[in-house]
């Protein structure tokens, strides 16, 4: 459980740097003119990675917790 709230929390921050992001590419050089801006666009790929990754990655840890479960509930009812 403590692992799909850590990978919610990441997914809610990499949707907060990557929803206002309107980018012509993935070279932040090209996004935009200034150093500032180009961190900002740079922070801006990395959050949409992130969101991308944390679903698949939460989706594995679910299946996992659910197989655990299955495997201690058969256990218990041998046992």
């Amino acid at each position: 459980m403590v692992l799909l709230v850590i990978l919610a929390i990441l997914r809610g921050i990499g949707w907060l740097f990557s929803s206002g992001h309107q980018c012509k590419g993935r070279n932040n050089d090209a996004d935009y003119n200034t150093p500032g801006e180009g961190l900002a666009a740079g922070l801006a790929h990395l959050g949409e990675d992130v969101y991308r990754w944390t679903g698949p990655a939460a989706a594995v840890v679910l299946a996992g917790i659910c197989a655990w479960a299955m495997i201690a509930f058969v256990a218990g009812r041998q046992g």
